[in-house]
């Protein structure tokens, strides 16, 4: 039994981190809040304008729920639009997610690759 609990830990995906957007254009701090929810916010972006900067430290992922070994929904915001869309992430692996912002439905929405930051 103790075994078999092991084995299911070991497939669970953390999604804690630092994690480069697609295109490498940023990178979001992904963290575990006291609620116990996830929340993700801004920390770099390659655009080291003062525009691009005053984004730094913005919410761009809120109140994640995990849904399954590998899946969590939430929000997610895009500051140079001031939206805010509904969200998947899926992890495909310790170092790689795919995370899914749609309005209302899923199949209408726009995914992108994530890959785990090395520093």
């Amino acid at each position: 039994m103790f075994f078999l609990t092991g084995i299911i830990r070991a497939g669970a995906q953390d999604i804690t981190g630092i994690w480069l957007t697609a295109n490498d254009e940023s990178k979001i701090q992904i963290y575990k809040s006291g609620n116990g929810l996830y929340q993700g916010k801004l920390i770099w972006t390659k655009d080291q304008s003062e525009k691009a900067k005053k984004f730094h430290g913005s919410m761009i992922l809120t109140n994640f729920k995990k849904e399954g070994e590998t899946a969590y929904k939430g929000k997610v915001h895009d500051p140079r639009e001031s939206k805010t869309y509904n969200c998947t992430i899926t992890m495909k692996n310790k170092n790689d997610l795919d995370l899914r912002g749609y309005v209302g439905f899923s199949l209408l929405g726009r995914t992108e690759h994530w890959k785990r930051s090395i520093d």
